[in-house]
Parts: structure tokens; C-alpha cells; sequence
């Protein structure tokens, strides 16, 4: 997913070639490429999240989730979508597995129990 103004935002028309118009106007471009490994286990959210959570279960053990990955909660089919990072892989004894949200210009948003948890990398273009 890359996001970008459309072509015709600000009026006139738009070029022909959209591509080479953006490369042109550096206000046009931005936005993240969030990319999944089609490999990747299922995973999915054991129990909902809310907009004030700050932490998560998920359906595989703790190690398999690494500090610092991002992750893909919901999707572009699914009623959620939005993306977030693992503070910590395997928390304290007792403690919930922390996450990093309201990255990447996605919004924190509820999440039920059996929401796909998708590992994704992230990259901003230049």
C-alpha cells in the first residue's frame, strides 16, 4: 500500500504519465509500502484490542513474534487495518507483549479476537 495526493488534487488536469508527474513535484509523493511475506504463518488475535490497548495475544508463542517486527492487524478485506510494532517479543512473566501503534500514518483503531496478524516490513520510498 503506498499512499499518495491523487494526481487531480489542487485542479487542472492530470499528466498523462502519472509516475513521471509525481517524480517531478516532491509535494506529491509520500507514504509507506507495507510488504507481506506470502509465506508467513496464520496468525491471528486471541482476544480483542481496543483504541486504548497497549499490548496483545496472539495465536503463536511469544518467541515467534521478534522485537521490532511490524505487524499488519487486519487488512485491506478485513473490517480493521492497521499497523504496529512489537516493543517486546517475550515480555515479564505475567506481563502482556507490549506494541508501538498509531505508526505509519494508520490510525489505533478496535480490533476483535480472530483479527489476522500479518509480520509486514516497512519502507519509506524516496
Amino acid at each position: 500500500m503506498l499512499r499518495r495526493r491523487k494526481a487531480t488534487e489542487g485542479g487542472g488536469e492530470p499528466s498523462p504519465d502519472i509516475a513521471d508527474w509525481l517524480a517531478h513535484d516532491d509535494t506529491l509523493s509520500g507514504g509507506y509500502v507495507f510488504t507481506a511475506d506470502p509465506q508467513a504463518p496464520l496468525i491471528t488475535l486471541s482476544a480483542h484490542i481496543t483504541t486504548h490497548s497497549r499490548s496483545f495475544q496472539v495465536s503463536v508463542p511469544p518467541q515467534e513474534l521478534p522485537a521490532g517486527q511490524c505487524y499488519l492487524l487486519g487488512g485491506p478485506d478485513e473490517p480493521t487495518c492497521e499497523v504496529v510494532q512489537v516493543e517486546f517479543a517475550v515480555p515479564e512473566p505475567g506481563e502482556p507483549r507490549l506494541i508501538r501503534r498509531a505508526m505509519f500514518d494508520t490510525v489505533v483503531m478496535n480490533h476483535p479476537a480472530g483479527t489476522l496478524v500479518t509480520p509486514i516490513t516497512v519502507e519509506r520510498p524516496e
